[in-house]
């Protein structure tokens, strides 16, 4: 397995140190961010080793007054940067520093206030940057390229001279990193010959089918992109090929991979469908580490679906894992069918049975399976040749087409398929029609053409996010995020967490790019800290306002006392030493305190342990989980002239009155990973806004996991005063 560089939650630290991108972070009056020239004479000792052409100061700081500018600037030059630090105070955020030769720009890194490397980026041509980031350890946290001139381009403006745009004191955020990123491909290819064990007998073709994909893959990546060092493989072949292996490969893809990526998943061994009663049948592939598991626990009087769950991999675990790779362009290719319903079992599972939610998700999925039994060898003509038939008719040379094509809509896709197709009649195989392939964008078109939506959701009329502002300025005011994420506690029975911080930098990020929310950020603060930010919001926040607190740490209930839930702060005591939880913020109190503020729309999102308990009917034993709410068949126009002007007050959390899961170090948990990949999607694959019914549908779908390590069980609910029939919204910001 080839080991990469970290793509998940460190990914947001870079942002988070780059200038610009939190300009905003600590609420209202923070100052004003911009980049000004350094004169040669004023660089730092520790940036002149470098030896840069030239040098920018990222200042956030007061406004610039007039005095500053007579004594230490001249125009856009800082003369002096002693006298302006010692009169703004600690203003500079960053420095950036400008690599070139006569014709052209090189290079830029930028280093933060304290001199240590952030990232750095070198041109490409063609308007593309390569960006790496690096984490606070001084190790690479991320790396990919960024394609600024389509950034411009889709805005319909032309892209500036990339000098003009480093000196801009936002170059990216997060949003550009999630639409305007090249993609990268991860590839997960698993081939398995011989099995442990005599249940089952050997194969001949698996292992090389394997191979010979990824080598395919990498050489069709290198020839689209020419920067084979963005493609990621994985390569699983036989005793390697264990479940723990493959688990493992499937979360560290998770972590890394980006929404602009490509996620290729082959497995070529043995499976079978098991029948658990007279309905349910589900198909589980075989790891190699199958020794001691015997036919007959396959039979349905003794099969243990506890035990399979345990040994085998199902198509429903595979889901669930693949469900939390935020990579748009996925590809699943398996000639591992054991049955005539495979075709149809596979295409139902990844879509987790709901094309509501596959709307929302809006993946570009392409699935490749036989349409019945799959075979180990092709007969071609008169020839054996000793591959898959479908391994043999993908990876057959031919040079006038790419297999990325697959993820383009239109005559590319079209002209892959024609030349598969081509190839199997060819060699005029005696299975007519032997393989199929699935396009899920253009299956959902085709659906909602025919039956409408699932649900009576919004269509016909998908208006474009500068368009929905302009007809809805009359009705919405500002964005407010709180958003709170916690890893330390000082208390002793509290342990540290790997994942809030990050989560909740992530959705920071999310929120203030792709949404245009004011954001203010707090890391492992004090219970007063959080108190005064809520305080704040009162006082600002206007009728006509959003606002959105994010929750991302541990959660405590008392149900015997108090009939309370409880938000553990970084600075709250034991229980023990304060068993009326006066160190830890009330979810009773803190529901009057959001119930307060004049915001008309007010969300909160909880990922802590005991989530649910924030229902006021916790205690009275009422239902807690809700269901997703439907929308009335109308345009999205009139739906939000309806839904805005309602009052409302809705919290949604990742569990109910049960534990919640942190998820793996520098990963992100369930909750935040599916809540981040729904925003990030932005309703490009429904009515082009995003709704809280939409992000409870992706997650109550997630919710009925095999898998314990991914269980969540989402609970949604109404408080304090609201209006019947509001809705929270989320409308993109406009491109």
């Amino acid at each position: 397995m080839k080991k990469t560089v970290n793509k998940g939650v460190l990914t947001i630290l870079f942002f988070a140190l780059s200038a610009g991108l939190f300009s905003a972070a600590a609420g209202p009056g923070i100052g004003i961010t911009g980049t000004y020239v350094l004169a040669g004479g004023q660089y730092p000792a520790a940036i002149k080793k470098w030896n840069a052409s030239a040098v920018y100061v990222i200042y956030s700081g007061p406004p610039i007054r007039p005095a500053w500018r007579t004594a230490f600037f001249r125009s856009d030059t800082i003369l002096n940067l002693k006298g302006l630090t010692d009169s703004a105070g600690k203003c500079i955020r960053a420095y950036r520093l400008i690599f070139k030769t006569v014709e052209k720009i090189d290079s830029v890194w930028q280093v933060d206030d304290r001199f240590k490397l952030t990232d750095k980026g070198y041109n490409r041509g063609n308007q593309v940057l390569e960006l790496l980031a690096y984490d606070e350890h001084g190790k690479l946290a991320d790396q990919f390229l960024f394609n600024y001139g389509k950034k411009y381009r889709e805005a319909g403006r032309e892209a500036p001279p990339l000098a003009v745009l480093l000196r801009q004191a936002e170059v990216y955020n997060q949003s550009d990193r999630n639409l305007y990123a090249a993609g990268a491909a991860w590839v997960l290819s698993i081939g398995i010959n011989r099995y442990e064990g005599d249940m089952i007998g050997p194969l001949e073709n698996c292992e090389s089918d394997a191979r010979s994909y990824n080598a395919f893959f990498r050489d069709q990546y290198t020839r689209l992109t020419g920067m084979g060092s963005y493609y990621h493989e994985y390569v699983l072949l036989g005793k390697q090929a264990t479940k723990p292996a493959i688990i493992e490969a499937l979360k560290d893809i998770a972590g890394k991979a980006a929404p602009n990526d490509y996620f290729i998943f082959n497995f070529s061994g043995f499976s079978y469908p098991v029948l658990f009663d007279s309905v349910t049948k589900s198909t589980y592939f075989f790891p190699y580490d199958t020794l001691g598991f015997f036919k007959r626990m396959l039979n349905k009087e003794e099969a243990s679906r506890e035990k399979l769950n345990q040994q085998l991999v199902s198509l429903k675990a595979l889901q669930e894992h693949i469900q939390l790779i935020p990579a748009s362009n996925q590809l699943f290719i398996s000639e591992a069918g054991n049955s005539d319903k495979f075709r149809v079992e596979f295409i139902r599972t990844l879509m987790q049975n709901s094309p509501t939610v596959t709307s929302i998700l809006n993946k570009n999925r392409v699935i490749i399976v036989p349409n019945g039994y799959g075979l180990d060898v092709t007969y071609c003509r008169d020839s054996l040749i000793r591959k898959g038939p479908i391994n043999y008719y993908i990876t057959s040379p031919d040079s006038s087409l790419n297999i990325y094509d697959l993820f383009r809509t239109g005559p590319a896709a079209a002209g892959i398929v024609y030349k598969l197709k081509n190839r199997e009649m060819a060699c005029q195989s005696a299975r007519v029609a032997y393989f199929d392939i699935f396009f899920e964008q253009e299956f959902l078109r085709q659906y909602k053409d025919i039956f409408g939506d699932e649900e009576a959701v919004t269509r016909g009329l998908k208006v474009k996010p500068h368009e929905l502002a302009k007809e809805v300025s009359g009705l919405e005011g500002k964005h407010y995020a709180l958003i709170i994420g916690t890893d330390h506690y000082r208390g002793r029975g509290w342990n540290t967490l790997s994942n809030p911080v990050g989560d909740a930098r992530a959705v920071a990020a999310e929120l203030k790019d792709s949404y245009g929310f004011e954001v203010q950020l707090l890391e492992d603060k004090p219970m007063d800290s959080i108190y005064a930010a809520l305080r704040n919001y009162y006082r600002i926040a206007k009728p006509g306002d959003q606002f959105v607190l994010y929750v991302a740490g541990h959660g405590d209930m008392d149900d015997e006392l108090l009939d309370d839930g409880f938000i553990v702060c970084t600075d709250s005591k034991p229980v023990e030493e304060d068993p009326v939880r006066n160190s830890y913020i009330s979810y009773t109190k803190l529901q009057k305190m959001l119930n307060n503020i004049p915001a008309r729309q007010v969300l909160v999102l909880l990922d802590v342990c005991y989530g649910g308990v924030f229902d006021p009917n916790a205690f009275n034993k009422a239902k807690r989980e809700g269901t997703a709410g439907t929308i009335s068949n109308r345009n999205v126009l009139q739906f939000l002239k309806d839904k805005l002007p309602l009052r409302t007050r809705k919290f949604l959390s990742s569990v109910g009155t049960e534990p919640a899961f942190d998820g793996k170090a520098s990963k992100h948990s369930p909750f935040a990973n599916l809540l981040l990949q729904v925003l990030r999607a932005r309703g490009d694959g429904s009515n082009g806004l995003v709704t809280l019914s939409d992000i409870f549908r992706v997650l109550q779908t997630a919710s009925l996991n095999e898998t314990a390590t991914l269980r969540i069980t989402p609970a949604m609910a109404d408080f304090g005063n609201v209006d019947a029939f509001s809705e929270f919204i989320f409308i993109p910001a406009g491109q």
